[in-house]
């Protein structure tokens, strides 16, 4: 499934920090994904645009942080893997 099926069409490259019962910290940092905010009262992760990538939705009161954003290229261009 492609991350553009979700919802709308800004894509962003970002580090996204959200709560983890599991781990001992209580979150977890999750570093250079790609987010969209949405659908409304979700924020919508994928590490990397390839067309198996999972999409995960976390419930907004889950996300701690969202930060380091910039805008995803059409193409590719700003996806995890351009250094």
């Amino acid at each position: 499934m492609d991350i553009t099926t979700v919802n709308d069409r800004h894509l962003y490259l970002g580090r996204v920090v959200v709560q983890d019962p599991a781990h001992p910290s209580g979150q977890v940092e999750l570093p250079r994904r790609i987010v969209r905010f949405g659908p409304p009262g979700w924020l919508t992760v994928m590490a990397d645009r390839t067309e198996d990538a999972e999409i995960e939705l976390y419930p907004a009161g889950r996300v701690l942080a969202v930060t380091d954003l910039r805008e995803v290229g059409k193409g590719g261009r700003g996806s995890p893997g351009d250094g």
